[in-house]
């Protein structure tokens, strides 16, 4: 019995031997393959740890997403405060226009009435201070602004 536990104990040492020295030349024999074709190894891994980097990384395509997604929200606030400043410069014409329209129509009616509330002062002067021209002048300088002789 003892003997059978050694032939036992041996066999199995030396079958645990034999895997290992399988084991060990199969691995020489793939290193040996791989520095003979590393190229083919890199140009399979290269797609693999693209597609590793992308899957994990799909938040790189969420991020891109949101950032064109702002982008044109962006562009729709620049042109729509484009718009809105277009809009504004032609309510602020219209307004100048309509103002300056007002203005003019105002200063003709309050002319002609300026002058004939002038003309009448005129009038008026040169009756009180026939005898007196320097009065006169004086007097119509003021109402005018302008410089009048009379002699």
């Amino acid at each position: 019995m003892l003997l059978m536990q050694r032939f036992l104990g041996s066999t199995v040492k030396m079958t645990s031997s034999l895997i290992w020295l399988s084991i060990k030349a199969r691995l020489r024999k793939t290193y040996a393959w791989c520095k003979k074709y590393w190229q083919i190894l890199v140009g399979a891994a290269i797609p693999i740890i693209l597609m590793i980097i992308f899957k994990k990384n799909n938040e790189a395509g969420k991020i891109l997403d949101r950032a064109r997604d702002d982008y044109k929200k962006e562009i729709d606030v620049i042109n729509k405060s484009h718009n809105k400043e277009i809009e504004d410069i032609e309510v602020a014409r219209k307004i100048y226009l309509k103002s300056l329209k007002e203005i003019e129509e105002k200063y003709i009616d309050a002319k002609e009435s300026l002058d004939d509330k002038k003309k009448k002062e005129i009038e008026k002067v040169i009756l009180e201070n026939v005898n007196n021209p320097d009065e006169i002048t004086r007097r119509i300088s003021e109402i005018t602004g302008f410089e009048i002789h009379v002699s």
